[in-house]
């Protein structure tokens, strides 16, 4: 049958296996790089998967943490653009937004 891009292999020593992950992870086989690392149930890998995320997702908080700014008392007149001119001499600005209600008008 066609392959599915996985397989495993089982040592009968883990040193062995520890030996294999630290030099086949990454290895090129036809082109692709391979990953290589301990088998584990599902749920093992999905709580894996969250601790990952929850570290990212903290990462990330504390890396732009204080990035984001909430600006009030705006004239109803002032656009994204205005907003982003106003701050742009502080330095490089991702984004910048005026938020208004359904009729248009900024909140």
């Amino acid at each position: 049958g066609k392959s599915r891009g996985f397989g495993f292999v089982n040592f009968e020593k883990p040193e062995d296996a520890a030996k294999a992950v630290e030099a086949m992870n990454g290895k090129e086989i036809e082109g692709k790089a391979l990953y290589a690392g301990r088998a584990q149930k599902k749920n093992e890998r999905m709580q894996q998967l969250r601790s990952d995320y929850e570290a990212r997702r903290k990462e990330m908080d504390s890396k732009y943490q204080g990035v984001n700014l909430y600006v009030k008392n705006l004239d109803d007149n002032v656009d994204d653009d205005m907003l982003r001119k106003a701050f742009e001499e502080y330095g490089q600005i991702t984004s910048a937004k005026v938020m208004r209600d359904q009729k248009g008008d900024s909140r």
